[in-house]
């Protein structure tokens, strides 16, 4: 009796050797044509290019800081490498806050300065685009910073070299960064300013460090669940895959996202933050100033142990965020991942998916290095 007699579905369901060799090279074949576009996703050659020839959006990245400049490539030698079980020097909160406290108070002292000594109340028309170019220059302040200090500190897993932004990506990371920062004030503009009421008083300024804290929390708590959805549901997952596909970020990357990811980002988290810890105008300002270096730190990669401003008394508790976390979260994580907090450790402690940092243990952090 034949073969095909015997199998009750036919001889056309029966997969002979040169069938199957064919399916597995074909399989093969798929493969690598997925590594081959994942490559390319991320190669990164437009710095090496004559200036000449690069592109509006390329132009803006260097000028602004946004990328390490072409100009500086004797700096990369000198950028210190470790070995992982180093000492990782702790960086003081009150040299964060001497660096971001003036330039978030900056604007709303010459905004009361200004109404003070004129007796006018800014309207929202003024007061929207004086604030969105202030944040443009405090947020590429903020990356060129981590930019520079990454150089010096050094990053973690230094033996790694860290992403450069991806030739196909040039205008979208530029266009994101800028849409972070318009979008955010100009909403909060609308929504949250009174041109009919002093821009602050005693009370918000006392205030300041408790909303700052409480905002910043529950903040991260919406980030928390729709970040780990974003991973863990299938669907979702496409809209956040982009963004993963750097392993080893520089600052710029928090604006590599897909459009879908940068809305949620940009305004439905920081929305539901503020429905549910109602501040005022300014102290949304100050706290998202603060916020939004959080964010470039986070994907800086510094090798440092960063107290972060806003919610520093978690450290008591075991839970308070490092840059390596994120780091992490990007360089071992994929679809499925840890550390989705980006404020905190509070959320990934109590739901079970905070990742072990591997350099800045507690062991590990000099508190006398910096």
């Amino acid at each position: 009796m034949s073969n095909s007699a015997m199998d009750p579905h036919g001889p056309s369901e029966v997969a002979t050797k040169p069938q199957l060799d064919s399916l597995h090279q074909t399989h093969r074949t798929v493969d690598a044509t997925a590594a081959a576009s994942k490559k390319h996703a991320m190669t990164s050659t437009w710095l090496k290019k004559d200036p000449n020839n690069w592109s509006f959006s390329e132009r803006v990245l260097v000028r602004l800081g946004l990328v390490p400049s072409p100009f500086s490539d004797t700096d990369k030698s000198r950028t210190p490498v470790f070995a992982k079980d180093a000492p990782v020097p702790a960086f003081p909160l009150w040299k964060v806050h001497l660096f971001v406290a003036p330039q978030a108070l900056a604007p709303l002292m010459l905004h009361a300065s200004f109404t003070y000594l004129t007796g006018i109340q800014l309207g929202r028309a003024w007061v929207a685009p004086l604030y969105m170019v202030y944040f443009i220059i405090v947020g590429t302040r903020y990356v060129s910073w981590c930019n520079r200090t990454a150089a010096e500190l050094g990053t973690f897993d230094g033996q790694a070299q860290r992403d450069a932004v991806p030739d196909l990506d040039t205008a979208r990371v530029m266009r994101e960064l800028l849409s972070v920062v318009l979008a955010r004030t100009g909403v909060a503009v609308l929504y949250l300013y009174d041109p009919h009421a002093p821009i602050f008083d005693i009370k918000t300024l006392l205030l300041l460090p408790i909303n700052m804290f409480f905002y910043a929390v529950v903040l991260d708590f919406y980030f928390y669940w729709y970040h780990r959805l974003m991973h863990e549901v299938n669907w979702l997952w496409r809209f956040h895959r982009k963004h993963h596909t750097t392993k080893h970020p520089t600052a710029a990357f928090g604006a590599f996202a897909d459009h879908e990811q940068e809305f949620c980002d940009i305004l439905v988290i920081p929305t539901l933050a503020w429905l549910t810890w109602r501040v005022d105008f300014a102290t949304w300002w100050v706290t998202t100033c603060y916020i939004l270096y959080v964010e470039a730190v986070g994907h800086s990669g510094i090798r440092a142990y960063f107290q972060l401003p806003t919610t520093w008394p978690l450290r008591y508790l075991g839970v308070e965020l490092c840059v390596e976390d994120h780091d992490i979260h990007h360089r071992h994580g994929w679809k499925k991942s840890g550390n989705y907090g980006k404020q905190t450790r509070l959320w990934d402690a109590l739901f079970g998916t905070m990742l072990p940092r591997i350099e800045g243990t507690s062991r590990n952090v000099d508190w006398d290095r910096l």
